[in-house]
């Protein structure tokens, strides 16, 4: 096969222009940081890229939401806390009030103080989180009780997707930790205030007192269940944290260059480009021009 200099210019402008386009694309991803600047150079890479940063995004949705979720839970534990230190209070009072030589002035002062309590209770109860009540049920725009503590909520919890096809139930049914053996607070609560205003001392230190003590358990128990569901969303943030690390740190490895590693290449290339020039310039013959200078 005759090699001409047609032929020889051809194929090493062919190689010049390789090599200029390998530094173009180097100098691309230096001043960018990034692998590829354009789908079209890699699409596989930028589909897996892009599928990657999507599920960031919703990972660190997810996080929000386990975010709000605890503040939602902290809030009702909170809120428990103060319904509980308020029923001992009148449970108490209650005590107090079974005592036999009190006179009825005195019986009338506790009880006013236990309806006292009782507002009280309900304002406790009737917290809000972010504008919304947390004891409500899914009426999370309603006051869960009224003043005189009668429920006004639904019996509905709410559900939370924390992560993929994974949800946690929240316990936001103020029926649930106000009624025992299908016996309202409420009720039992104007019972006490009618047997003090009676002076029903016998009343007082048996059964209402009783009722109040499996009231005040069941509110101990439900307190527990918010401190379950607490325990399980603070694992699960630490789980989402953690993935979001990972997929973080994959993002990184798969779209971020190697500064080091471009820096050497794109040295490496420009020598190449260089010495390309300079033996592109011995190796061409001369033209008719140089022989008439």
């Amino acid at each position: 096969m005759r090699i001409t200099n047609s032929t020889l210019t051809t194929n090493y402008l062919r190689n010049l222009n390789r090599n200029l386009a390998s530094m173009q694309k180097l100098q691309n991803q230096l001043s960018s940081g990034k692998v590829v600047t354009r789908p079209s150079e890699d699409p596989l890479l930028v589909s897996k890229i892009m599928d990657l940063r999507n599920t960031i995004s919703t990972n660190e949705q997810y996080n929000k939401t386990i975010t709000d979720t605890i503040g939602w839970v902290d809030t009702q534990d909170g809120a428990l806390h103060g319904a509980i230190s308020t029923v001992q209070k009148i449970r108490e009072l209650v005590i107090y009030g079974a005592n036999g030589p009190l006179s009825n002035d005195d019986r009338n002062a506790i009880a006013e103080e236990v309806n006292v309590k009782v507002g009280e209770l309900a304002d406790v109860l009737n917290t809000n989180f972010d504008g919304r009540y947390i004891f409500s049920g899914t009426k999370t725009t309603d006051k869960p009780f009224t003043p005189d503590l009668v429920y006004q909520g639904n019996n509905n919890n709410i559900n939370r997707e924390i992560s993929t096809g994974v949800e946690v139930e929240l316990a936001v049914n103020g029926d649930e930790f106000t009624r025992q053996d299908g016996q309202p607070l409420s009720d039992l609560l104007k019972d006490i205030i009618t047997a003090l205003e009676d002076g029903d001392s016998d009343a007082l230190s048996g059964k209402l007192l009783g009722d109040l003590d499996k009231h005040l358990d069941n509110i101990l128990s439900f307190r527990s269940k918010i401190g379950a569901i607490s325990n399980r969303l603070e694992a699960a943030k630490e789980r989402n944290e953690a993935e979001n690390l990972n997929l973080k740190n994959l993002l990184s490895q798969r779209e971020d260059i190697d500064l080091a590693q471009k820096y050497t290449e794109a040295n490496t290339l420009n020598s190449v480009y260089l010495a390309s020039l300079s033996i592109g310039a011995k190796i061409l013959q001369p033209s008719l021009l140089d022989y008439l200078r």
